[in-house]
């Protein structure tokens, strides 16, 4: 088995040492959401909890999901946020010590949880919206979400649904926001606000842990298996162009304001100078009435066509991009950001004052993504050449959050083909494995009965490319080879068992494949329908007997190391009837690219 030097499995633990009780028994915790609200629709929620401490306790560990998604804010300060995405098999649920943010007297809990409703995201499963916190320990159980819980449906939001107009080409991303100021309910979250207005929250089923008895909820609770993301500053750059108004010299580099006079309309197309994913951060004074929109986009696009062109240049092109929007309520610095992270490398920021003129006290950014640490480094004494590792190595960061994406602006979803590249990129780059576990193990929960794995996962619409099935057996050996994990490779065997006998069903008397149900996919070549590989009258495919060959290499080699020699004995056997029926392929190098579809 090929060791990498430097590369090693992070798993030390995130969070203080849990209660192993609330791990296999039910929570005394209960689901919670506001009362006659729709549990389906789009809609944002504020929950509150207030409750005296005698003294500051010395630790104070506390464990919080919700359906869709969360903050969780004590006395004012946001400390964890979530869940980790997941289905509802695998529910995540995140845990955070909070003493350091209680004090003697009164306190207050404060969550802001959304469901998207209708327009979720593709990678965002959903039971119905709720809010759940346990407490570690039975001594602090006056946290735990029931009836002394109180909460409201926030008025102040509404859904940007992203149309065709917005974005070209397919789109699989949450909604943005519509928030009205004059609606919210500013200083929800700090422990001396009103809440006596308030109402009882509607108490649902316990909460309940994946490995319970007969669990009475939807949700299989499971503990977070990665870090929080990394949360950073950043500015945008530069202002590219202007109407309507002249910003202040260096703006909005610096934090410097911008005064927008009564009854004006601006625009200013603002740069990053490279692609981001953060979440914007507005800060507005006075204005009321008025109406700041911020629109997001990669690169502009060539007037008339479908291309970006150079994404350096402006000139002779349009702005195409999902917009959020802020009606200021006058109220001297309101500070918006919107509920999830937005990617843009511009933004187009539009004000429309009405009888008071709005002051921009700040708009800045604060990067996020999944928290890797860049231990390589690429020297060959030639700067243009190191830096295509520093671009690279940015591109894989923006791909990587909760999960593995394929794209962080478009779909932001966790497709194996893509996945088992950029794990490999982050293992060489970070040694950190954690998030390449995970998402070994949410393709493996996709499964279905017959044996194949969903192209991509989380998911909540179902697709099947089954060369991807075979692509994930890959990155299980990957795993296997460059992580020293045994006992999990052994976990995923039965998996890759299932995929294997998958197509196993599928193989002709020739060992090769016939016809194999949905979406074939093997790459973006002009010449293959969808990216389907050539075929012959019976299905048979080079390029698919090819992946299965290699899947039965790579199992039978785990199979071997990890003591299973009768699987890998029935593998190996697979794969020599495969590489005699295809005589240009052995184990060592597989050139596809010139075999002809198999008769």
């Amino acid at each position: 088995m090929l060791r990498i030097a430097g590369l090693f499995l992070l798993f030390t633990s995130l969070l203080p040492a849990a209660n192993p009780k609330l791990l296999v028994n039910r929570w005394d915790a209960h689901w919670i959401r506001v009362a006659k609200a729709s549990p389906f629709s789009y809609g944002v929620y504020h929950f509150r909890r207030t409750f005296e401490l005698r003294s500051k306790p010395s630790s104070f560990l506390v464990h919080v999901t919700a359906d869709n998604r969360y903050q969780l804010y004590v006395n004012g300060t946001r400390v964890v946020w979530g869940p980790a995405r997941g289905d509802l098999f695998h529910w995540r649920y995140e845990s955070v010590d909070i003493a350091g943010y209680l004090h003697r007297g009164k306190n207050a809990l404060a969550a802001v949880v959304w469901n998207d409703g209708k327009y979720h995201a593709v990678a965002q499963i959903s039971h119905e919206t709720g809010f759940l916190l346990q407490a570690d320990q039975p001594v602090h159980r006056v946290v735990n979400t029931g009836p002394h819980w109180v909460g409201i449906q926030d008025a102040a939001y509404s859904p940007n649904p992203i149309t065709a107009g917005q974005v070209y080409g397919y789109v699989a991303v949450p909604p943005t926001e519509r928030v009205d100021g004059r609606r919210y309910p500013w200083g929800w979250e700090h422990t001396d606000f009103d809440d006596s207005s308030w109402k009882p929250v509607e108490v649902g089923k316990p909460g309940s842990p994946r490995n319970s008895v007969d669990s009475p909820s939807y949700w299989f609770l499971v503990p977070r298996p990665i870090p929080l993301p990394e949360l950073k500053p950043i500015r945008l750059a530069r202002v590219r162009r202007a109407t309507g108004i002249t910003p202040p010299a260096g703006w909005p580099a610096k934090d410097v304001p911008l005064v927008i006079p009564a009854h004006t309309t601006a625009t200013l197309l603002l740069d990053q100078n490279h692609l981001t994913t953060a979440y914007p951060e507005l800060v507005v004074s006075g204005g009321r009435a008025g109406e700041v929109s911020l629109r997001y986009a990669e690169a502009l696009w060539i007037k008339g066509k479908h291309l970006k062109g150079n994404r350096n240049d402006i000139e002779g092109k349009q702005f195409v991009g999902p917009r959020d929007v802020f009606i200021a309520d006058g109220g001297r610095r309101r500070h918006w950001r919107p509920l999830y992270w937005r990617t843009w490398r511009y933004v187009e920021l539009t004000i429309r004052t009405r009888d008071e003129p709005l002051t921009i006290d700040d708009l800045r950014g604060v990067f996020t993504g999944y928290p890797f640490v860049r231990k390589a480094r690429f020297d060959a004494g030639r700067p243009e050449l190191e830096k295509i590792l520093d671009v690279g190595w940015r591109t894989a960061r923006l791909c990587a959050h909760e999960t593995y994406m394929d794209c962080p602006y478009y779909e932001q979803l966790q497709y194996v083909g893509d996945t088992r590249i950029q794990a490999m990129v982050s293992l060489y780059m970070s040694g950190d494995a954690r998030l390449m576990r995970n998402a070994i193990n949410q393709i493996n929960s996709s499964r279905t009965p017959e044996g194949a794995t969903f192209s991509r996962a989380p998911s909540s619409l179902p697709q099947y490319i089954p060369p991807f099935s075979l692509w994930w057996i890959g990155m299980v050996h990957d795993y296997w080879r460059y992580v020293d994990d045994p006992a999990f490779v052994k976990e995923m065997l039965p998996g890759v068992r299932a995929v294997l006998w998958f197509f196993a069903s599928h193989q002709k008397s020739n060992e090769s494949l016939g016809h194999l149900p949905w979406w074939n996919f093997a790459d973006w070549v002009d010449s293959w329908p969808s990216g389907v590989p050539p075929m012959g009258v019976n299905g048979s495919s080079a390029v698919l007997d090819s992946q299965l060959l290699l899947a039965y290499q790579w199992a039978g080699e785990m199979e071997h190391a990890l003591g299973l020699e009768p699987l890998a004995l029935l593998d190996r056997t697979h794969a020599r009837k495969l590489d005699r029926k295809s005589t240009r392929l052995n184990s060592s190098h597989t050139d596809i690219s010139r075999m002809p579809a198999s008769a």
